[in-house]
Parts: structure tokens; C-alpha cells; sequence
């Protein structure tokens, strides 16, 4: 029968097991089986890695080289000089890594600093990411703020404020965002909200329900099915026909509004002729999501830190009306060491110090579509206001410009509106019906008389005061 290991303990080594919890720290590396059935207050490696088994509750872990988790984690603090990653989910308050992280399941953090990519085999949800590779989530991801110097692929759902990337942004679900910029932008969800996008290149949305601000990028496409609004679309290509509302230019609501440029600046855009700022690319890929059996990484150096507790087209034919443009829709002193810890049959000393535990193992704003009010009844007597004749003498004007025979559709969904006296529905489809104009000239390669626009202005103005 073999004799059993001795327990030794190096000199010098903090370790202590408590109520309180685990206490170890090392110059060398930390291999811990069991926690001996209590959470881990602190443990560190100064020098080395530290790798842990089981489902793990912990204060802080610190390592100079690899953090690796055979388990769950949950802790307060993880900081690793390179690389850090966990067979199953991590909920970690503050983590960072010098290298790449890799979790087998999901994550939730307070912040996340990644020195390298960041792969996630669940969802991730994080108040701030700052990710220097690339991003891949095979769930949802939920991040206030995140930079990605690489590029972004998430299988789920995206909510954010601001997501900035240097590569391409994927999402397979549902979009909610506040501000997206990246080299590429591409949602085939069913649905995008967002109050501003914009891309280097290209931006193309599937089929689905958009509510979206502003898009710009040279290049902006559409599935054939998708609809919505979005009221600005800066971009170098033709649309084509789509069943999108608003579809404005620049120039167009220049003209509409005044300068966007403030109207981009608080979604977080910049125009085209603007520098683009952002993440610069590193090209450094996400890592692959960590195996159920326990993942083998190279040790690699940096300082730990204190523990955190968790806490530009063709221009429109002409000016269109002025019109209010809708709001979019979102981490004591160290001790000397000069021996070895070996605590489980099987460890063995190494040239640098190791100290080895083992036991068995353990997601003005975008307004959703007005609807529309139900029709007058033949009996109803519509009530006028006192502008109304203001407003029949202007859409007469406008009909005059073309004649009957060959009247707009868009004229006469706005003459219909103002005869049913509903003002509202003028109010709200405004926009809409001056970009369905703009269109019809287009197409027929016209250009809106002057007089036309000064009345849709003028009709503008008096619905405002309704």
C-alpha cells in the first residue's frame, strides 16, 4: 500500500481556513480541489496561476499568470494577469483579464476588462464591457456601454445604450438599442428599435419591424419585408421601393428642420464627412467557449489589483415642409516565500512555489406607428376648426400645381385627411406623406415646384396650433 502524501505547508504561505472563509496566497501557483466546505475569502498568486474546482464562492481571486474555474463561480472581484475562463457561468463584480475569457455558460458582471476576446456560452449582461478581441455571445447580451475592438456576433437578443465596435455587429434576435456604431451593421431580428445607427460600410436589416432614428453608412439595406420607420437614412444607394416611413436625407430634413447636427449628436452619430471615432481593431478573435473538462492554459504575468465588492446621397428633388422630427425610441503586504505546499496525494513540488488543495470534486425617441382613428360614420357630422378653411385653401393650392389627372397619391391622402377633418392623423402622417411625395418625384424624375413645399409648411404650422 502506498504511503499517503505528507501535508506540507511552504513557509511563509498565507493560509487559513475559517468561518470567514479561505485565505490562501502564494508566490507560485494555487491549485484548490475543495474549499473545505467554506467560501473563498481571498486567494492569490502572485507569480502563478490559480485554478479552481467546483462550484466556487469567493471574495477576490488574483493571479499574475491564468485564472481557470472547473465549475461555477460566483465572486465579489476575479483579476488575471492573461487569460481567465470557467466550464460553467460566472457572476463576477468587477472582472479582468489581461488575456482572453472564456465562460462555458452564461455571465453577469459590474464591469468586464478584457485584454483579449471574450466568449460566452450563455447570456451576458454587464453595465460596461471593455473587450479587446472579439465578441461572441450565444445567448442575449445586456450592456449599458460596451467597446469591442474586434467584432460582435450575439445569437440572441441585443438591448444596449451604446455599443461601439471596430468589426462587425451580428445579432440573430430582437434589437433595443440607444446607439450602435461599427464597421458593419447587421440585424435579422424581427424587430429593431434603436435611436441611431451608424457604419463604415454597411448597414443591412432583415425582415422585421424597425423603429429607428437615423442610419448612416455608405451602404443601407433592407429585406424585402421589412417595415417600420426610420426617419433618417443617409446613405450612398438607393433604397429601392421598401413600405418604410420617413426614408429623409440629410438634406432633406435640413431643409425640414434646420441643421442635424445636433439632432445626430444626441444619438450619438456624427456625419458622413465627420472623423469616425471608436475602438481601434486589434484583429485578435474571441476564444473558443471553455470544454466541460477542465481547460489547460499557459500561466502569463501582470499586477493584481484590490478586490471590488460587487456593486452622401443625391439630394432630394427639393425642400421638404418643416415638421417636428418624431423622437426615437434607449478592483497587505506580501509574504516572502521559500518552500512548497503539497496538501493531496499526487502534488509534487515545482521549481517555483505551488501550493496544491485537493478533494473530491463538486437588452425626440422613436414613437411606435400612430394609430390611426376610426373613420367618420356617414351619420357623424365632423366638427371644424376654426382653421379648417386655412387648411382646405392650402391643400387646394397644392392640387393646383398639379391638376387632377395627375395628383399624388400623397396629396390626395392629405387633401382626404383635412376634408374628414382629422387633424390629428395630419399632425401625425405629415412626414410621412411629404417623403411619400418626394418619392413620387423621384420616380418620375421632377422636381417639386417651390410653391409646394412653402405650403406644406404653411399646413405644418397650422396643424401645430390645433
Amino acid at each position: 500500500m502506498d504511503k499517503p502524501q505528507p501535508f506540507i505547508i511552504p513557509a511563509a504561505v498565507t493560509f487559513q481556513v475559517s468561518d470567514a472563509g479561505l485565505i490562501i496566497e502564494n508566490a507560485g501557483d494555487v491549485v484548490l480541489h475543495t474549499t473545505f466546505g467554506r467560501p473563498i475569502s481571498r486567494v492569490v498568486s502572485r507569480e502563478g496561476d490559480v485554478e479552481l474546482h467546483g462550484t466556487i464562492t469567493a471574495g477576490s481571486i488574483s493571479a499574475a499568470g491564468s485564472v481557470r474555474v472547473n465549475g461555477v463561480l460566483t465572486a465579489d472581484s476575479v483579476e488575471a494577469g492573461q487569460a481567465m475562463s470557467a466550464t460553467g457561468a460566472a457572476t463576477v463584480g468587477t472582472l479582468t483579464a489581461g488575456g482572453d475569457v472564456s465562460l462555458g455558460g452564461a455571465l453577469v458582471a459590474t464591469r468586464v476588462d478584457a485584454g483579449g476576446g471574450l466568449s460566452a456560452g450563455g447570456d451576458v449582461s454587464a453595465q460596461e464591457m471593455n473587450v479587446r478581441g472579439d465578441l461572441s455571445v450565444l445567448g442575449g447580451l445586456r450592456a449599458t456601454r460596451a467597446e469591442v475592438s474586434g467584432s460582435v456576433s450575439v445569437r440572441g437578443a441585443l438591448n444596449s445604450d451604446l455599443l461601439q465596435a471596430a468589426g462587425m455587429v451580428t445579432v440573430g434576435g430582437a434589437v433595443q438599442v440607444g446607439t450602435v456604431r461599427a464597421g458593419d451593421i447587421a440585424f435579422t431580428g424581427e424587430a429593431t428599435t434603436a435611436r441611431g445607427l451608424q457604419a463604415r460600410n454597411t448597414i443591412r436589416i432583415g425582415a422585421g419591424r424597425i423603429q429607428i432614428d437615423a442610419m448612416i453608412a455608405p451602404e443601407v439595406s433592407f429585406d424585402a419585408r421589412t417595415a417600420g420607420r426610420a426617419t433618417i437614412i443617409e446613405s450612398q444607394n438607393d433604397l429601392g421601393t421598401n413600405a418604410i416611413k420617413g426614408c429623409l436625407r440629410l438634406a432633406d430634413y435640413a431643409d425640414m428642420f434646420g441643421d442635424p447636427s445636433s439632432y445626430l449628436r444626441d444619438r450619438g452619430l456624427t456625419a458622413p464627412d465627420e472623423p469616425w471615432t471608436g475602438p481601434a481593431p486589434t484583429g485578435r478573435p474571441a476564444p473558443a467557449a471553455p470544454p466541460v473538462a477542465p481547460p489547460v492554459a499557459p500561466p502569463v504575468v501582470v499586477q493584481p489589483a484590490p478586490p471590488v465588492a460587487v456593486a452622401p446621397p443625391a439630394p432630394a428633388p427639393t425642400a421638404p415642409p418643416v415638421v417636428a422630427p418624431p423622437e426615437a425610441v434607449a478592483p497587505a503586504a506580501e509574504p516572502a516565500d521559500t518552500g512548497t505546499a503539497t496538501l493531496s496525494p499526487g502534488t509534487t513540488t515545482t521549481p517555483r512555489e505551488r501550493i496544491v488543495v485537493v478533494a473530491p470534486v463538486e437588452a425626440e425617441e422613436i414613437e411606435p406607428e400612430p394609430i390611426e382613428p376610426d373613420e367618420p360614420t356617414p351619420n357623424a357630422t365632423p366638427v371644424a376648426h376654426p382653421l379648417h378653411d386655412q387648411l382646405v385653401d392650402a391643400v387646394g393650392k397644392i392640387a393646383e400645381r398639379y391638376g387632377e389627372s395627375e395628383l399624388p397619391p400623397a396629396v390626395a391622402r392629405l387633401r382626404d385627411l383635412i376634408d374628414a377633418h382629422a387633424y390629428d392623423q395630419v399632425r401625425s402622417e405629415i412626414t410621412s406623406i411629404w417623403s411619400d411625395l418626394v418619392k413620387f418625384h423621384q420616380k418620375h424624375g421632377l422636381r417639386i415646384q417651390h410653391q409646394v413645399t412653402t405650403t406644406f409648411n404653411t399646413i405644418n404650422s397650422l396643424v401645430k396650433k390645433m
